[in-house]
């Protein structure tokens, strides 16, 4: 065997030998478990040897992200669109939403990229309280069906874990966390004067004006108190929420039978309007489509080129994002959004920052300080915690805490959480079986028992 072949057998040798001995997260490479030096065998040369500790980086640039990361892409089999939304193939099908739907891009700028502080020392790993007991973030994450959590205190990244088949290069469906992409899309065209909050659905949109929304203002609807009949039940096969589903594409199969694929540039406009809900909070999806609707109309561009320009590229997002688009062209505002843990993040310090990336006033302080500070009295009708007064503004859910804690939240286990009072964020993604849960001990609770552990353990 001639030195060249001999040589190459070392680093296949080499490359065994890390993988063996180190164990690999979606982070980073942990100390090996033997010794860090292995001899070689490699003929009359007396042996090649070779000092893992040396090649730690090497091993883990390269190894990780050519083979840990490449690992669960595979499509599993059953994957349709009668069966992507739900567990257990949502896991992977929220990962690669452009293999299964009709998409449009929404650029980001890679040469404003806006890096986050404290990546590469982030932990992988947090010691949590949740109801008295002490545990493992991984293994919360783990019960709560979480594929990728971001913690970020005063600007600086503290926690970042991934699982299931989320990375960090990898896009996740953010489902109703875009509906707050879409209130702060809004927001930058009121700032500019090219929306009127006073002004109706109808003045923007005439095929909307005898619709459920045609004679609200838009004000009214970006706080869900709109007049329109929308039922939001998931689990109801006849809801409103399911029958856009069918007819938008995104649904198919034996639930979505005898509801033609018309797309919502006509489903909406079909939806009936119940006066006795004026002026009351009540969550309708339909409500964040027709607002995008209307800020197409407003500006005559397109909802995902909107998004891209007005958000996506000033807050230095480093991956293009995505959002579905049904049958017509239209894009899925309400909840057709994905993107990368990290990007999902950056929307997120956008809010804390009060709308400000940098020197850039993004987002106007009065809208989000607006946001931060309602005091739970203007729109909310349901029920209230001790202690607190919850409310919904510009498709944002706040706390009500006193604090000013807000955020955006999407089924199946999506969120932006954004505690001003300890300058942290946390980006979190999950594939819940169902839109509620789906699990024992699943759901909501659990997962803002999560975020609250978090927020407490790295404050």
């Amino acid at each position: 065997m001639n030195l060249t072949v001999r040589r190459i057998a070392a680093v296949r040798r080499l490359f065994w030998l890390v993988r063996r001995d180190f164990r690999f997260d979606r982070i980073r490479c942990q100390r090996p478990k033997t010794g860090n030096i292995e001899r070689i065998e490699g003929g009359n040369d007396g042996g090649i040897l070779v000092s893992l500790s040396k090649a730690l980086a090497f091993g883990c640039g390269v190894l990780v992200c050519a083979s840990t990361f490449a690992t669960d892409d595979e499509r599993p089999p059953g994957v349709a669109g009668d069966t992507w939304q739900f567990g257990p193939l949502n896991r992977w099908a929220y990962t690669h939403v452009r293999e299964i739907l009709p998409t449009k891009d929404i650029p980001n700028a890679s040469a404003t990229v806006r890096e986050i502080a404290g990546l590469d020392t982030a932990r992988s790993n947090l010691g949590i309280e949740i109801d008295g007991k002490q545990m493992k973030l991984s293994v919360a994450m783990e019960n709560q069906y979480v594929d990728g959590i971001l913690v970020i205190k005063d600007g600086q990244a503290v926690v970042e874990r991934y699982a299931g088949t989320l990375t960090p290069a990898r896009t996740h469906l953010m489902w109703s966390v875009s509906k707050t992409v879409t209130g702060l899309t809004a927001a930058t065209l009121v700032k500019e004067g090219l929306l009127d909050l006073n002004k109706t659905v109808g003045d923007y949109v005439p095929a909307l004006a005898d619709s459920g929304w045609g004679q609200d203002k838009i004000r009214e609807l970006l706080d869900m108190r709109d007049s329109s009949d929308w039922n939001e039940d998931y689990d109801a096969l006849d809801s409103t929420v399911r029958r856009q589903d069918c007819a938008d594409g995104l649904l198919t199969g034996p639930s979505c039978k005898d509801i033609p694929v018309t797309g919502n540039y006509v489903f909406l406009p079909a939806v009936g309007r119940d006066e006795s809900r004026s002026g009351q909070f009540a969550y309708k999806s339909g409500t964040t489509d027709v607002v995008a609707w209307v800020l197409e109309a407003a500006t005559e561009k397109r909802f995902a080129d909107l998004v891209s320009a007005r958000i996506w590229k000033p807050i230095g997002a480093e991956r293009s994002a995505g959002i579905t688009v049904d049958v017509g062209g239209f894009t899925l505002a309400s909840g057709g959004m994905f993107a990368t843990l990290r990007d999902m993040a950056r929307v997120g310090l956008l809010m804390v920052n009060r709308g400000q990336v940098g020197d850039v006033q993004v987002v106007p302080e009065a809208w989000m300080t607006d946001v931060f500070e309602r005091d739970g009295s203007r729109s909310w009708s349901g029920g209230e915690s001790p202690g607190k007064k919850p409310y919904y503004r510009s498709f944002i859910w706040g706390e009500g805490d006193g604090r000013g804690t807000v955020s955006a939240r999407g089924v199946h286990g999506q969120y932006i959480y954004v505690a001003p009072a300890s300058n942290i964020v946390i980006a979190m993604f999950s594939s819940w079986p169902n839109a509620d849960g789906g699990a024992p001990g699943v759901g909501p609770d659990g997962a803002e028992a999560i975020l609250r552990a978090v927020e407490q353990a790295v404050q």
